[in-house]
């Protein structure tokens, strides 16, 4: 076993390693370490999402620049590219969860390694 990395929930044969895992699964410190960790997640995606979307923000700024009603054109076609930016976002979030928090006791340094995917 890894000194970094817990096994995973699903891959636990034994009753008593299961359930000694669960207790600390479900400990109010771990639960923190899960908030904390999907926030940095919902963070890291974000920042990403805004340097890979920036020309659809300055499209947006580029609107108050245009007079008239071309400024609406502009404007709806921010919708769809907000949604496609969400629909990326939230899926990279998941996935990150479910491959890097999801089922594991985190242990100290796991921020790190998650956020820069060291697979230790």
């Amino acid at each position: 076993m890894s000194t970094t990395r817990s096994k995973r929930l699903g891959e636990i044969k034994s009753e008593f390693e299961r359930g000694v895992f669960l207790v600390l699964y479900d400990s109010p410190k771990q639960k923190l370490h899960r908030i904390v960790a999907t926030t940095a997640l919902i963070i890291k995606h974000a920042l990403r999402g805004i340097l890979f979307s920036w020309p659809l923000y300055m499209l947006t700024l580029a609107a108050f620049a245009v007079p008239g009603l071309t400024k609406l054109v502009f404007l709806l076609l921010l919708v769809p590219g907000l949604y496609v930016s969400w629909v990326i976002l939230s899926r990279g979030v998941r996935e990150d969860y479910d491959n890097l928090v999801e089922g594991y006791i985190l242990k100290p340094g796991y921020l790190g390694r998650m956020l820069f995917h060291n697979k230790t």
